[in-house]
């Protein structure tokens, strides 16, 4: 056994998230679970969802932004996965149907009160970890949508400091901040239509 492989507490940890942009927050949570974990599953939820106000950017797009960030971080990309899952409305049901479209797992990563409650009921032999949050107000991807939304040219840098340098590049590239606007000022709730 390598020594490395000795100090991670966990064989392979899991992370989940719409990532609506993926943020400075996200890179500093994959970063604490990659130290504790072997492996790390980062699980882009709600992958059906694009093109409405709360979920701008596809499953596709949120894929090429995660790698991309990991990689200029200098992550060892060799030791993770990005897997994009759609929602399931039978929360009872959750913690199975996600075991069976990703790795196994034996930590999740998670500051959402609902996840943790799901996973301990579902399976108390998961180990729920809690992310060590800096600055959750700002690194939050309504705030940071909002903040495109609302700026012009005189914004950019507002909402760039919170993303990872290759995300915002994805985003601009994807034309994400004209996408973000017209989005906002449009009806994109699909429970409407």
């Amino acid at each position: 056994m390598t020594k490395k492989r000795m100090r991670m507490r966990f064989r392979r940890g899991l992370m989940t998230g719409r990532f609506q942009p993926f943020h400075n927050g996200h890179l500093a949570l994959a970063r604490q679970a990659l130290a504790e974990c072997e492996e790390l599953v980062i699980v882009i939820g709600s992958a059906q969802f694009n093109f409405i106000e709360k979920d701008p950017f596809t499953a596709g797009e949120r894929v090429s932004m995660i790698h991309a960030a990991l990689k200029e971080a200098g992550v060892d990309l060799a030791r993770c996965y990005i897997v994009p899952v759609a929602n399931d409305e039978n929360n009872a049901r959750w913690l199975a149907g996600l075991r069976s479209q990703v790795p196994p797992f034996d930590a999740l990563y998670s500051g959402n009160e609902f996840v943790d409650y799901l996973a301990r009921s579902q399976d108390p032999s998961v180990a729920v970890r809690k992310p060590e949050f800096a600055n959750r107000e700002e690194y939050n991807g309504t705030h940071i949508r909002a903040l495109i939304a609302s700026g012009g040219d005189n914004k950019k840098e507002e909402w760039e400091r919170l993303v990872p340098p290759a995300v915002a590049k994805a985003i601009v590239e994807a034309g994400g901040v004209e996408r973000i606007k017209m989005l906002t000022r449009s009806d994109t709730d699909p429970n409407r239509w």
